[in-house]
């Protein structure tokens, strides 16, 4: 009963303290306060731009993923387009000898969403707005493919990097997590740590510190064994 109990009081402890973790991830932690001598020093790899409207910081998602992912699907591309351009091959279930221009456009457009998923992740770029009254993330493929999210900056603006639903390899990563008003928006959950911290800790800087009433919300951070 001796092994029994020390063994159910062992699986108790770990299963809360996983459940901290994992609250903790998701409340999230605070981003370094940075000093203006580190904004104007800024980050080699996220860029800077000032207007009458606000300021812009932009950066390029690269990840060691993608290119391998891109490297592949080139490679397999070339190789399916060589096979058709020699001889017979099989298309959707049925012999073709000759092939017609029409069999390789499909097979262009077989490839296109694998190509997006590589460049998704090596040619992506985040272009992060901030003003008085807006906050506004967009991320794009391609100059014409990808996303926009927009969020309106009331006087307190809160800034987290914290779990939202992302993981690598299984395990959760965190993302850069804007509050104000009562909504969010979170992004840039594949950047390079380094990065996030950095984009996290400008965002912070341009609305200010977070005011003493978020003080009790924020868990301490529980780094991933």
């Amino acid at each position: 009963m001796g092994i029994r109990e020390d063994l159910l009081a062992k699986f108790a402890r770990l299963k809360a303290e996983a459940e901290a973790r994992s609250a903790a991830i998701i409340v999230g932690r605070e981003p370094k306060a940075l000093t203006d001598e580190e904004v104007a020093c800024g980050h080699p790899k996220v860029s800077a731009a000032t207007d009458f409207q606000g300021v812009r910081y932009e950066t390029r998602l690269g990840t060691w993923f993608g290119w391998f992912w891109l490297i592949f699907t080139c490679v397999h591309c070339v190789a399916l387009f060589y096979g058709m351009s020699q001889g017979s091959v099989k298309v959707n279930g049925r012999m073709v000898t000759q092939p017609e221009w029409w069999h390789f456009a499909l097979l262009a457009l077989f490839y296109v969403p694998f190509f997006l998923v590589g460049f998704a992740f090596t040619l992506a770029r985040y272009r992060v707005s901030l003003t008085d009254d807006l906050i506004a993330v967009r991320w794009r493929i391609l100059p014409w493919v990808g996303w926009t999210w927009t969020l309106p900056a009331g006087d307190a603006v809160k800034v987290t990097l914290a779990f939202r639903g992302s993981r690598e390899n299984k395990k959760p990563v965190e993302s850069v997590v804007v509050a104000s008003l009562g909504k969010e928006l979170h992004f840039g959950a594949f950047l390079p740590v380094d990065i996030k911290e950095h984009l996290a800790g400008l965002i912070r800087h341009y609305y200010g510190e977070m005011p003493s009433a978020y003080a009790g919300e924020a868990a301490p951070f529980i780094a991933n064994p």
